[in-house]
Order: C-alpha cells, then structure tokens, then sequence
C-alpha cells in the first residue's frame, strides 16, 4: 500500500543498499526510484539479504543487497485463492467515510498443469483514498488518491529432472486522480505541512501516472558437471509522472532565495528503460570447498521529465498545459559490466574462510548540451561522458568457539560511480562532466566484528562495523534553502547491531533488535569531520515483536519500535531541525476460520500506531519548515483470504 511520503532507504551501513527482484536491478544508478510502488506484498515469497559489498553483485551494492524473490507455482494440485483487503484512518469521527479507507481486492491461480510445466498468476486492484496524520489532516503525497493495479504471471517449464526454465512477467500501475491540494502548515508550530483539500479539480496534458514492468527469462541446471548453472536475461521499464505542484508562493519571487527564472508550475517524472544478462556457475568441489562465478551485465537509459505549465492559463482554467519542457537532472547511458568469482572453504570442522573478487567496469554518458532550471548556478553544460574501471575483493572467516557459539569476521570492498543525474544537475556551467570530481567513482572499506550463537530456545547475533571512504558521494542538504548537493568528500560510519530472539514456550515468542549508527564527514578533506546528515545516518532504533499463539489458528502479534533523537546534524550545521524521539506500537492477528480440504480462510486484522502518537520520521525532521511531513495516524487494516 503506498506510503505517504517514500524516502531513501538507508543501507545497513549507512549507505543505500541494491535492490534485486527476482535478480533483476529494480533502481540502477537513480535517487528517483520509489522502490516500494514497485511490487505488489503478495507477490513476494521470500526476501534475502546480503549485509555490506560483495563479490556476487555490483553496481551500486556497496550498502548491501537486499533481493526480493516472487512467488513460484504450488509443485502439487491446483489453488485458487480470492481475497479483500481495507484499510483506514482512524483518526477522527468521521474515519470510515469514503476518505481515508482505501478497499483492495486480489486473486490468484497457482499450480501443475502437467509433468512439465506450472504456472502462477495474479491480478489485484486497490483504490487508494487518502492518508492521515494522528490529528486527522489529510498529509500530502504523490499516491494519496490513486488507483493502484497489478497483473504477475511465472511459468517454469521443467526441460528435464534438473534443468527448468522460467518466464516471468510483471506490471504494475498507479495512476493519481486529478484532485488538486493545498499545502498548508499545521497547527503544531513544528514546521510540518499538510495538505488542505482545494474546491477544485484539476486537467491535465500530460496525465500523470506512475508504471512499472518487467520481463524475464531464467535458466537453471542443477547437474551440470558436478555443478549448477544459473542464467538470466531481463528486461525492465520504468516511468511515473507526478501530479502538478504549484510552488510559487514558496519561491519568494522578487528578491527571495531562489531565481526568479525558476519555474512555479510544474511535473516531475522520470523514465528509465534496463536490459541485463546474469550468469553465475557454483561448484562443490569436495565437502569442503564451493566455488562460485559469473558475470554480469546491465544497460540503462535514464531521462527525467519536467513540464512546466504557464501560470496565466492555469490561473484561469486550472490546466496544466505541460506547455514547454524543461530538464530538471539531465539525461543520460550507463553501461555496467562486472566479472566475479567467490570461494568458501571449511578449513577445519570449525574454521571457515570465504572470498571473492570482483571486476567491474562503468561506461556512461551525460547527454548534452542542456540547462538545468532547479539551479543557483544557471547555465549551458556540456555533459560528456567517460569509463572508471576497478577491481574489489571480500575476505571474511567464522569460527565456531563450540556447538551453541560461533564469531565472526570480515573485509570487503565496494566500488561503484554516483547517479549520473544528481551529477550532471550539479556540475559547474561549462564543465563536462567528464572533468568534474563529482562523477569519480566510490570505493568503500567496510571491516565487521561479530558473535552468533543459539541455544534450544534463544538464538543471538551482535555485530560491529566500520566503514570508510576517502572520496564518498553524499548527499547534503543546504538547511537554508533545502537545496540537495552531492557531497564528495571523506567518510567514516561506524555501527553496532544487535538482534535476538526467544522461544519461551511452545506459543509465545519473542524476537528483537537493536541499530546503532554513527557518522561523519570531512567536507573540506582537512581533517576536520563533522556530523553526516539524519538523512544518511538514522537514529538508534529498537525493536521487539511478541507473538503469541493461541492455537494452530489463532495467534496475535505485535511491535513497539522506539527510534531515538539525534541532533548531532543539526549542532554541526548538516541539519536544519534536530530530530526528536517517539515510539510507535503495532498489533494484530491471524485467524484461520476454517479449514476443510475444500479450502481454507484466513481472517487478518493489523492496527498501526496504536495509540495515534503524533512523530515526525527522523528522515523527515531535519528538512527546512514548509517541506517537513508528519508520520500516518492510528489505521486499521481488515483482510480476508480464501483458497480453495
């Protein structure tokens, strides 16, 4: 379900992760991605996730990878299932009236049609209705009302008893309505804005729309030469255009912060096409050594879109007549190729070792000449394009200290290039990119320290971390205007992480964890360091998750999240406003109603923020007052699924 506000996902360390879907780059070398608009919750089945660089992907997974793999066809028999879902905003009286409750319905198909070939298929529909801060005003957001459509579809033709094939295809659309919205700031007097429902409707040339597909073809044989072989060819589109904003009462025209050339009515959007190939052969060569290599590839356009409509004739038809094009970061070609192999070797019953190195090859293009609008430093740039070429490598160990108790440890590096767009918005006028230190490739060191250790009913794992870049690429935020820059300069992030869980009894358990991160920069590269941003280095966080089950049919569960302040941005200037604690609770359950072999029904009920607490995200906090939004309200979400 769209969120309110979607915004960068910080990676494990500080830095933004790669996210996969099913192996396939779903945000490459782009800020403008909004991964979570992507995909459909129940098309996925499962999610793994590879802490810190690593020899098996590249090109951008110098946070980590976190891979989203979908659901595959049920091996025996045939299901259907049918469900609905609503949600709404329990924040005031009138919570159940048609704002605020946003109703979804889905169906699937999932099965062996004969010895060879099984397929899963899925369609769902949600008509998103609005979303509610805690004291009921509606809070702005690119989705608040939209209809949002899925279709997925795999098939896995089974060649032989160890070679398949797999076709899968996936769309996704949101298309927003043509309601219009104010912003107004809120009565808190904490600098948050809300969105004020206009007494109009608006028109559009350019409608706005927001999709998302991709297609792809894998190929695997589990026995081939003692080995398996694993191949994927895939192909993605990406595109959303916002609804209209109308800023021009933020500018300060005449004398204000911002140029006056600068545009008041406008869309953002961005469109990015993706071709890729994976290739990947693992081999166990005795019980205690396994090799793995492959290669990669991935080809991507990227083109942001900007229509900037006039003022006069939307003043008087409220239409937005995209009535000229303008460039808001600039267009441009990456080409990725990377080279890995990755080994691990149990060199005693109790020493293991793993590594790998990778090659990887950039070759890019900023296509020019073109004029940014969203700049201080207004002017033609050339663009220009260039290749940065480097070799990385990871080496880790775990030893286990007895049979309940294991530490570990590990180096690795990461290399990639910054987003080209980003880059190319902020190079000097004049300058190819080519020339400028913006685009120099980043290379990351990262060293953890850890224990892992379980027992009957308790497993456990703690883990430190320190990672560093002599020519990082971070993005900072001018507290003055609420400008993004692209900062290159030294970096140090360090971090501790915690995280257990607890079977005390046969139904009831417990798990939780604890984040701690820390960070600084050195902008002038003089020793100097100061705080990194909240938008790059969260607070701590705390997290438990009770369950308890009642029966082999009803069981309820729950969270209490705790994210702590941090002001160490807003004291060194990286911040405009400190970010200030809360805790948010979640609970519900699950209920099997019934289940026969003629099918089975699962009643679900979830309620967010319990307790409707009015917070700011820490990410949100430290923005400049007139662009800070608050956290959703207490919601409540009933579903009901049945297969048969």
């Amino acid at each position: 379900m769209p969120c309110p506000r979607i915004g960068r996902v910080l990676g494990f360390s500080g830095r933004e992760p790669l996210y996969l879907l099913d192996g396939i780059p779903v945000a490459t070398n782009t800020n403008f991605a909004r991964f979570l608009d992507k995909f459909d919750p129940l098309t996925i089945e499962r999610v793994e996730v590879v802490y810190g660089p690593t020899a098996l992907y590249g090109a951008g997974a110098t946070g980590g990878v976190i891979q989203f793999f979908t659901t595959t066809p049920q091996e025996e028999g045939f299901r259907v299932s049918v469900g609905t879902q609503v949600r709404t905003f329990i924040t005031s009286d009138d919570a159940f009236d048609g704002d605020g409750t946003s109703p979804k319905i889905n169906a699937s198909i999932s099965g062996r049609l004969n010895d060879w070939f099984s397929l899963v298929a899925y369609a769902s529909f949600e008509e998103v209705n609005g979303i509610y801060r805690s004291e009921g005003d509606l809070l702005t957001g690119r989705s608040q009302f939209a209809d949002d459509t899925t279709f997925f579809g795999k098939g896995v033709f089974d060649l032989s008893e160890n070679q398949t094939l797999t076709i899968t295809l996936n769309q996704t659309e949101l298309e927003p309505s043509d309601r219009f919205f104010e912003l107004v700031t809120a009565d808190a007097g904490d600098g948050t804005i809300i969105a004020a429902d206009a007494p109009f409707s608006l028109s559009y040339a350019e409608q706005p729309i927001n999709e998302f597909s991709f297609a792809s073809l894998s190929y695997r044989n589990d026995d081939l030469w003692g080995g398996s072989l694993s191949a994927l060819f895939y192909q993605s589109d990406s595109e959303f255009l916002n609804p209209g904003s109308d800023i021009r009462s933020s500018l300060q025209r005449n004398g204000g912060v911002f140029p006056d050339s600068w545009p008041g009515l406008f869309q953002t959007g961005r469109q990015t096409d993706e071709t890729g190939f994976r290739g990947q052969y693992i081999k166990d060569f005795n019980d205690r050594l396994t090799v793995a290599f492959g290669a990669d590839y991935n080809t991507a356009e990227s083109d942001s879109l900007l229509p900037v409509s006039s003022e006069a004739d939307f003043d008087s038809t409220l239409f937005f007549d995209a009535a000229t094009d303008a460039v808001q970061t600039p267009p441009y070609t990456i080409d990725a190729l990377g080279v890995f192999a990755e080994a691990s070797f149990a060199v005693t019953d109790r020493l293991s070792i793993s590594g790998g190195l990778r090659w990887d090859e950039f070759d890019y293009e900023v296509v020019g000449p073109y004029e940014v609008v969203f700049t201080l430093e207004p002017g033609q740039r050339p663009g220009g394009s260039g290749k940065a070429d480097d070799t990385s490598f990871n080496l880790g160990a775990v030893y286990a200290v007895n049979d309940t108790l294991s530490v570990f440890g590990n180096y690795s590096e990461g290399f990639t290039i910054p987003e080209l767009g980003f880059i190319g918005n902020n190079v000097a006028p004049g300058v190819p990119v080519s020339d400028s230190d913006l685009v120099a490739p980043v290379i990351t060191e990262s060293t953890e320290l850890g224990i892992r250790g379980s027992t009957d009913t308790v497993d456990y794992t703690v883990a430190v971390y320190y990672t560093e870049s002599d020519f990082s690429a971070i993005v900072g935020i001018d507290p003055a205007t609420g400008l993004a820059d692209r900062d290159r300069a030294p970096v140090e992030i360090q971090g501790f992480e915690a995280s257990v869980n607890w079977q005390a009894t046969a139904t009831f358990d417990i798990a939780a964890s604890l984040a701690w991160v820390d960070g600084e920069i050195d902008p002038n590269d003089d020793g100097n360091f100061i705080a990194l941003s909240t938008q790059e280095i969260p607070p701590l966080k705390l997290s438990v998750q009770p369950r308890y089950r009642f029966s082999d049919r009803l069981s309820v569960f729950g969270q209490v999240l705790y994210v702590d302040d941090r002001d160490d941005g807003f004291d060194d200037g990286t911040d405009a406003n400190p970010a200030e604690s809360y805790t948010l609770v979640d609970t519900g359950l699950t209920w099997v109603t019934h289940s026969t072999d003629a099918g089975k029904g699962t009643l679900g009920l979830q309620v967010a923020n319990l307790f409707n607490r009015e917070y700011i995200p820490a990410g949100e906090a430290t923005f400049i007052p007139g662009r800070i939004f608050s956290g959703p309200g207490r919601s409540l979400s009933v579903s009901y699924q049945y297969t048969f």
